[in-house]
């Protein structure tokens, strides 16, 4: 590569030694053109005033030298460019060494000055060249446009002077060597500190995070791409230092290393100056984010103390402490991230407010349905018609609660099934919450059948009595009672009441129930009405306690028949305390 670029460097100052020489503009053209009429001077005059004000540059070893704004002799600033940019390449290589002349003229009453070195003539300027509002007269200008010439010439001297460009290629050589030695150098500290860098994570964080999920291979990668990526940029940034290295050791490149120079400087300042213009509003909210928190951590304190029961606060209940708390912290929250974002780095930047909009746009258009839940979750909540660890029932489900979300309510069923009932349901259907009801004056169950006419429902009464009292889940206190509903066309309607000791014991105190109603009506030979019946049968449709254990049946050792082994019975947590029938 350096020897390329050496090479290159010696192509081109060759090229430009040897390019073919185009015909210079002659003493007598120039003699010509200032004598010009004074018709052609005023329509000069007339197109410069209306020639634009940027004008054509003119340039010479990539180094400016004059900009024309006016016309001259009918030519337009661009031509008069072209014109002497063509000059100034044909010129010689000995005519460097020489002085530039400057020859003073009138244009057709227009003031002008002619640039010539020995007998050629480069171009002239006229008073139209002067840019609009610039307030030095034309001498001045003349002289730094001389300057300019004198100092291009210079450096094209000293591009086609072999011990510059040997120098030159020695230099890029010498630092291209020790640009591959700090390349070397980064490739190896990259690895060193990738390793100490994994070493010190895996010591201070993975072992504290990593107990329930090896996140190991996702931190290393992580690490590995921060600092490869850091690596890289060091390189080019290195790499960028030494192109501009390069180019400053040529002359015919050094305004080009220049203005490499002055975007890396630029850059440089901008960041400085929005890394220090940001310090003051990162302190802001670094302030902001520490005074949030302590103050999030007096509420957490405070509800905590509310939902254990060591703090009494009006209105407000162990019940829905959390649910508040979580409301009042993305308030406090809210309110912080208000105040900070203006202190922000990048926060007035028309990136980061179109990118608020966008999200501002999406939870307006997709957040209609989870507004709805989230409101609907707040009553839920405040109602305290539930909450978790009850028996309810909502709607057709029935079980106990395991979780009031934001958005909805998990129940658990005597099938061990979980269900989710979104809060908007929750709050329009019927909650039945047996457990609230038996913190208060217990949970009652009741049950109904129906008993023909011919018995006495005095008898009935008693036996449905006798048969909740028999009940192991049924409170003693308050007693069983017995309504009768209805008085149908071939039946009463009987329905018996019970309290239950346990609440969650509902279902297997119904089952129990049902149980020993069936026995104690087939010990008295009471016949159920259920289902319906055309004539009355001629005896009782009842069973006999002799024949209530039939095969595969078991009887227990205490029903007063032959003992036998008994049928493994279900668990308390499945249907509360076991009965006897």
């Amino acid at each position: 590569m350096r020897i390329r670029m050496g090479l290159l460097q010696v192509l081109v100052v060759v090229g430009m030694t040897v390019a073919p020489l185009t015909a210079a503009v002659s003493a007598t053209s120039a003699t010509s053109t200032v004598a010009s009429s004074p018709e052609s001077s005023s329509g000069a005059a007339d197109a410069s005033a209306n020639a634009p004000n940027d004008g054509a540059e003119l340039r010479f070893m990539d180094r400016p030298v004059v900009t024309f704004r006016g016309t001259l002799g009918g030519a337009t600033p661009e031509v008069r460019a072209a014109r002497a940019q063509a000059v100034l390449d044909s010129l010689p290589g000995s005519t460097f060494d020489l002085p530039v002349d400057v020859l003073h003229a009138s244009l057709g009453g227009v003031s002008g000055v002619a640039f010539r070195v020995r007998d050629r003539i480069l171009f002239a300027l006229t008073t139209d060249d002067l840019a609009p509002g610039d307030p030095r007269p034309l001498d001045v200008v003349v002289t730094e446009v001389q300057k300019n010439l004198q100092t291009a010439f210079a450096a094209r001297r000293e591009q086609l002077h072999w011990p510059t460009i040997l120098r030159g290629i020695a230099l890029s050589a010498l630092g291209a060597v020790v640009l591959t030695i700090f390349v070397i150098a980064i490739g190896r500290t990259r690895t060193r500190l990738e390793t100490r860098l994994q070493t010190a994570f895996e010591k201070r964080v993975l072992q504290r995070t990593a107990r329930t999920f090896d996140w190991t291979g996702s931190a290393v990668h992580l690490v590995h791409q921060v600092v490869q990526i850091g690596a890289v940029c060091l390189a080019l940034a290195f790499a960028y230092l030494y192109l501009i290295f390069v180019l400053m050791q040529f002359p015919a490149s050094q305004p080009l290393a220049g203005r490499l120079s002055d975007f890396l400087w630029t850059l440089v300042d901008r960041f400085g100056i929005g890394v220090a213009g940001a310090i003051p509003g990162i302190l802001t909210v670094i302030v902001i984010f520490l005074l949030t928190r302590a103050l999030q951590s007096l509420v957490n304190n405070v509800f905590d103390a509310v939902q254990s029961g060591r703090l009494a606060i009006p209105g407000m209940h162990p019940e829905t402490a959390g649910a508040t708390r979580r409301v009042v912290s993305v308030v406090v929250w809210g309110l912080a991230l208000t105040f900070a974002y203006p202190y922000m780095p990048g926060a007035q930047s028309d990136v980061f407010k179109g990118l608020s909009v966008l999200l501002g746009l999406m939870v307006t258009l997709g957040s209609s349905g989870i507004v709805n839940q989230l409101m609907s979750g707040m009553v839920v909540i405040y109602s305290r018609s539930l909450k978790k660890g009850d028996l309810v029932s909502i709607g057709d489900a029935t079980g106990v609660v395991i979780g009031v979300d934001a958005l909805s309510v998990k129940l658990r069923n005597l099938a061990q099934e979980e269900l989710t009932i979104p809060n908007a349901v929750v709050v329009a259907s019927t909650v039945r919450n047996f457990t609230a009801q038996g913190r208060g004056h217990g949970v009652a169950i009741s049950t109904t059948l129906t008993i023909g006419y011919d018995t006495p429902w005095r008898q009935v009464h008693a036996m449905l009595i006798e048969a909740a009292t028999q009940t192991p889940q049924v409170a003693a206190v308050p007693a069983p009672y017995v309504l009768q509903r209805a008085l149908s066309d071939f039946y009463v309607e009987y329905e018996v009441f019970a309290t239950l000791r346990d609440p969650s014991t509902r279902f297997a105190a119904i089952s129990a129930l049902h149980e020993n109603i069936q026995d104690v009506f087939n010990r008295y030979g009471v016949q159920i009405m259920s289902p319906h019946f055309e004539e009355q049968p001629h005896s009782p449709l009842t069973i006999r306690p002799e024949h209530w254990y039939p095969v595969p049946a078991r009887a227990p050792a205490d029903a007063g028949g032959v003992p036998s082994a008994s049928a493994p019975s279900p668990t308390p947590q499945e249907l509360g305390a076991g009965h006897d029938s």
